[in-house]
């Protein structure tokens, strides 16, 4: 079974450690995540930018080779 395009209220829950909504949106806001809100002002955040942001993600190979140290200004 495959998990959910979108984390679950329990997991927003989780995540925030707010049970508001509006609560949990002034946090995700805080942290610098992105997210919307459904109709009932609940913030929905995408399973793939919550395991971006929590380090889940793979860097893209092109996006790798742009971010390497420059060592030339340690010489």
């Amino acid at each position: 079974m495959n998990a959910p395009a979108f984390l679950t209220a329990e997991e927003m829950r989780e995540l925030t450690g707010r049970a508001l909504h509006k609560r949990q949106c002034e946090w995700l806001q805080a942290e610098g995540w992105k997210f919307t809100t459904n109709a009932a002002g609940r913030p929905i955040v995408s399973r793939a930018h919550m395991e971006a942001m929590l380090g889940g993600a793979r860097l893209d190979t092109s996006e790798a080779r742009t971010h390497r140290p420059n060592f030339d200004a340690i010489r």
